[in-house]
């Protein structure tokens, strides 16, 4: 059944970026229509619909950066732009007949489980309450745009690159980027072509390769039209990927070759050597997000553009004042400052059983069995859930076992006549005990550098230390004995 006017669906699903989309396919796919998908901005595609800053695009090449249920045989590059991948996941939505189940422009403000009936009670920005049995949470971890403490003193423009505007004209101004790691590498190019003088502020300098990237021929696109061909296409790159899982153990040879790509690189591009020392990361490759580029260190040899090897300190009405003291006066800030990747759910309050807050739960990080599941908390699901981002392959492989995973739930509990399901606080420390083991030999727990995948005490609530095979292969088959059902027929 799918929802109509007065009608409460089985399945919300928070959020309409690409682990929405998956979500919402795996469920049709497994022949449950009654869903609703809320979506808080004016269209889909989650992540790819706020980044459109200038340069955006993905890290991933684009084959594998794509569904395996709804391949794409128009690709133009091997690494897609930001606004073709947004193009795709419109794309997505229609292929699939998702649209009759989405609604835009509106913002679920609370989830309350409510144990007498056995449902979520979903209140919406719009004052609407929903009561589905299932809530699906696919906020992802980059939804919340963080900015630099103290930047209300400024004056002028200030603007992340999550929420650009592309009305405004930087072209002859002064402009300050803050950050210098995904987003500043790719934005500052661009910026650096038409301000009258551009500052970059880097706190910490980043582990960059080359991007081997390049136009997609028109044979090419009719091959990919083909599906065994595409197929194996695929199959290659996910496993050319998959691969190099074993550079970041901090050791061997695969980390060895990695570490000299990025030396090589820098050397290459950047021939002075006062620049390229500044530029020379001093942590381990690896336990930062590496990045991939071939305009940034040209970029930074401009002569409107100067960077300043230290962090952004504090702000004036007219600048910015660096670590070291200088003080820099700009028309405009740009903040490619990353997200609040650790209170992601800040903006919505969910209370499971007896009343107890998700953020209550999560107050020394966030943590759930296989990372879609919280004990307390029946008949929720998390989709890109603590660790389980990956920093070598696509994340839309981990997100299409999830969306598996939760029909499969769904199913079961169907098939029992159950009323809910909860995962098991036993197996969920289980879980993630040894997924800190496994963390502990790699290099995302090295204490040389801090990044968005760790809490500041050092423990990793992003990653999962390993192959994305295993972690699909383990989201194939449920536990279900890990779970309690409550009120069975």
């Amino acid at each position: 059944m799918t929802p109509g006017a007065g009608t409460d669906p089985d399945v919300v699903i928070v959020g309409a970026g690409m682990s929405g989309i998956a979500a919402a396919t795996g469920l049709k796919r497994a022949g449950l229509e009654s869903f609703l998908i809320l979506e808080k901005s004016a269209g889909v595609g989650g992540t790819w619909w706020d980044n459109r800053y200038p340069g955006a695009q993905c890290d991933v090449p684009s084959h594998l950066y794509s569904f395996s249920f709804d391949p794409n045989p128009d690709w133009s590059r091997m690494f897609a732009p930001g606004d073709e991948i947004q193009a795709y996941a419109e794309r997505c939505v229609a292929h699939l007949d998702l649209g009759r189940h989405l609604r835009l422009g509106v913002c679920v403000t609370e989830a309350r489980w409510q144990e007498a009936d056995g449902r979520w009670q979903v209140t919406t920005d719009r004052g609407e309450i929903l009561r589905p049995r299932i809530f699906v949470v696919s906020l992802g971890p980059l939804s919340r745009p963080r900015l630099p403490s103290g930047i209300d003193a400024f004056a002028g423009v200030v603007m992340h690159t999550s929420r650009w505007d592309p009305a405004h004209d930087f072209t002859g101004r002064r402009v300050a980027v803050i950050g210098s790691a995904a987003s500043a590498v790719q934005v500052v190019p661009m910026l650096a072509k038409v301000a009258g003088h551009l500052t970059v502020y880097q706190r910490t300098p980043s582990w960059i390769v080359a991007r081997p990237d390049r136009p997609y021929g028109r044979a090419e696109r009719a091959l990919f039209r083909l599906g065994p061909w595409a197929r194996l296409y695929r199959w290659w790159l996910y496993w050319q990927f998959e691969s190099r899982i074993t550079a970041f153990r901090g050791r061997g040879l695969v980390h060895a070759v990695l570490k000299r790509m990025a030396r090589r690189h820098l050397e290459d591009q950047v021939p002075d050597p006062a620049l390229r020392e500044q530029l020379r990361p001093d942590y381990p490759v690896g336990c930062k997000r590496i990045l991939l580029s071939n305009e940034y260190y040209p970029a930074l040899m401009r002569p409107n553009v100067q960077l300043v090897p230290c962090a952004a300190r504090s702000f004036t009405r007219d600048g910015v004042i660096a670590s070291d003291g200088t003080e820099t006066r700009v028309d405009a800030i740009v903040c490619a400052t990353g997200f609040d990747t650790m209170d992601s759910l800040a903006a919505l309050r969910i209370e499971g059983r007896d009343g107890q807050a998700l953020a209550d739960t999560w107050r020394d990080g966030p943590e759930a069995y296989r990372g879609v599941a919280v004990p307390g908390f029946p008949n929720l699901f998390l989709m890109l859930g603590p660790n389980t981002a990956t920093g070598h392959t696509s994340v839309l492989i981990p997100i299409e076992a999830q969306a598996r995973y939760v029909a499969d739930c769904i199913q079961e509990l169907d098939r029992r006549g159950a009323r809910s399901l909860e995962v098991r606080p036993g197996p969920t420390q289980a879980y993630n005990d040894a997924i800190q083991a496994r963390l502990a030999d790699t290099v995302w727990t090295s204490p040389a550098c801090q990044s968005w995948y760790k809490t500041p005490s050092g423990r990793v609530l992003a990653i999962y230390p390993g192959a994305i095979t295993r972690y699909a292969l383990g989201l194939r088959r449920p536990r279900f004995e890990d779970y309690t059902f409550a009120g069975e027929a």
